[in-house]
Order: structure tokens, then sequence, then C-alpha cells
């Protein structure tokens, strides 16, 4: 099917660095993710973010060391047409801007590690503003190894250089965000598996037409833009007319639509039953 579409899902995350000391961050007027506040957050927790929420999602991050609070951000995530967007506002009244590139030592940066801290980072390219600096940068959905369950996570770290601090090395602030569209389908069937009690009757079993008839043909997909040359496998386990979990595979690998497709699978209603149910379909 050559339907085109843009998969826009709107999610936000707000990351806040700083603890009481300092000056207040200030606000931007021109920047609606600009740092209102500097609470601190929990220290190597690993946050959660859901790729389908659209009405955002805050995480704050842990704070400054002592000394350095004069430095504050705020790191706002958009899942958008061609992957999850990084934009990032940050207050610092020493900014060490130096060129973009791979060392770290000298300068203030902000590094997206999608597959792992270990592997090679993506630098969002930092503009300097009249209170600290801002920059964006699209994470493409190949980036995403995961879609469902623990997902993807996706490593941010802020590093900040201060002039005033010489002696200090400089500061690298971590925060570890687990992407995910949700419980896959196959985790369902872990979760609920099927019980048997002799001599009990219960309602009469859903028919195969009865389960798959909410997914009978693509109308319900139709604007995730599954090429005519491509296929789409789709594994729903379902309990009292809702999905509990949604596993989508497409073929040649597209997450983009992949993800378009587990999101509008996830909004269908079946037929409702007390027993867990799966339903598959291939197009």
């Amino acid at each position: 099917m050559r339907t085109t579409t843009k998969l826009v899902l709107m999610a936000s995350l707000s990351l806040a660095f700083g603890c009481g000391g300092g000056s207040k961050p200030a606000h931007d007027a021109h920047d609606p993710h600009a740092v209102k506040h500097t609470k601190c957050g929990e220290k190597d927790k690993v946050h959660e973010y859901d790729l389908h929420d659209e009405d955002g999602q805050d995480h704050v991050a842990p704070c400054a060391a002592t000394g350095n609070e004069d430095f504050a951000g705020n790191v706002h995530l958009d899942t958008v047409a061609e992957g999850v967007k990084v934009s990032i506002h940050v207050t610092d009244d020493d900014v060490n801007e130096g060129k973009l590139g791979a060392d770290m030592k000298g300068r203030d940066a902000m590094m997206v590690y999608p597959k792992g801290r270990d592997k090679k980072g993506v630098e969002i390219p930092l503009v300097k503003t009249k209170h600290g600096y801002r920059g964006e940068k699209v994470i493409p959905y190949a980036d995403l190894d995961k879609l469902t369950d623990e997902g993807t996570q996706l490593h941010i770290s802020i590093y900040d250089h201060d002039d005033a601090h010489k002696d200090t090395p400089h500061e690298e602030l971590k925060v570890s965000i687990s992407i995910s569209a949700g419980k896959s389908c196959e985790k369902a069937m872990d979760e609920n598996p099927q019980e048997v009690v002799m001599g009990k009757k219960g309602a009469p079993d859903l028919t195969n037409e009865q389960l798959g008839r909410p997914m009978q043909n693509s109308a319900f997909m139709q604007s995730c833009g599954l090429a005519d040359s491509a296929n789409a496998d789709i594994c729903v386990a379902v309990k009292k007319g809702k999905p509990l979990g949604v596993s989508v595979k497409v073929s040649p690998q597209n997450n983009k639509v992949a993800a378009c497709i587990d999101k509008a699978t996830r909004k269908l209603a079946f037929p409702p039953s007390d027993k867990l149910d799966v339903v598959k379909q291939h197009f």
C-alpha cells in the first residue's frame, strides 16, 4: 500500500541539573523548554519514556556537584516522523563552547548514546544563547534497537566546565532513559498463562473470525505508510477486549513504520473475554 504519512507522537522529557545555593536558572521566553526549576533527581535511576505518550513526561536528573550550581538544563524529547528528537536548553553562567568534536576535556557539550556508553555517541551541536546554550538532534528510528518491553536505553551525558573552578575536574551529568512502545505480545503471554479448572464451565471461546475482525484488513494502519513491497506481521495478546501486549515485525526492517503500526494496534477494541487470546495477522 503506497500511503505516505508522518508519525507524530508528542511527548516531553524535562531534566533539571543543579542544586540549591546558586542563582536560579533563567527562563528564555523564546525557548518553550527553558529551565524553570532546579529540583534534584535520583542518581543512577533508569527513567522510562513511553514512545506513544502524547501528554508529555518529565524526568529530573541528579544535581550538579556543590560549587557548580550555576549549571542547570532542560532536555526535551519528541517522537517525530524520523525518530526521537532530543532538544536541550542549558543555563550556565560560565559557558565554554570550543569546537565541536570528540574531545570533552575543555568545553561544554552534550552527547547522546543510543547504543550504550561504550559505543559511538552522537553530539548535539550547541548554539550560545543569552543565558547559556541550546541545541537539538534527531536520533533516527534505525538507532532504536528494540521498541517494546525494556525498549532501548538512551544515555545522555552533559559535560560542564567552569573557568572559575579550574582545579575541579569537569562534570559529566548522566541520565539514562528506557524508550519503549509498551509490553510485547510474547511478554503478555508469559505473564498470563492459561488456567484449566476441571469441571468448571466457562463462557464459550471466541472464534478466530471474531478475534480477527478488528484487523481483518489494513484500514486501521493505513496511515503508517507500509510499502507495497513490504510485509508486516502483528501479534496481539488480548484480554477483556483490550490489547495487553503488541509485537510488530516489518520486513524489510523499518522501525518507523513498525512503531506507527504498534500504536494503531494498541488502540483497537476486540471482543471481550476473560481469557487471554492471541491474535496474529500478516499483511
